[in-house]
């Protein structure tokens, strides 16, 4: 097994995407593949390749492309595109209201409490 002994380049426009998700409350980390961003918004997943706007996609991930069966991916060359696919803008900030979400076993903050409902489904 070799080492790569060099970091994976980046395109330019990645760094400005990233910081753009990160501003409205995605949760974003940085993969070398298949994709370029593994995006987390709103309880969804979403993977994003992010190309320069005359780039293209490699013979393999062309495959990975038509061959995926999980949740949404998108090939992106803005800012604008990648807050468009995982349904967010630069204007929208997500008012999750943190303060009001339930917290898992260990402290971490696991969603918006949702209001007790009866047997027919009507809130308490």
């Amino acid at each position: 097994m070799s080492l790569n002994r060099y970091a994976t380049k980046r395109d330019l426009n990645e760094r400005p995407i990233v910081d753009a998700l990160r501003a409205v409350g995605a949760t974003v980390v940085q993969l070398d593949k298949p994709v370029d961003l593994l995006v987390g918004f709103r309880r969804e997943t979403f993977l994003l390749e992010v190309k320069q706007p005359k780039g293209r996609l490699t013979d393999d991930q062309e495959e990975f492309f038509v061959e995926w069966q999980g949740g949404q991916l998108f090939t992106v060359r803005s800012v604008e595109q990648a807050l468009a696919c995982i349904g967010a803008t630069s204007q929208s900030r997500v008012n999750d209201n943190r303060e009001s979400w339930e917290t898992g076993p260990h402290g971490v903050s696991i969603g918006p409490r949702i209001p007790a409902a009866d047997s027919q489904g009507e809130p308490k």
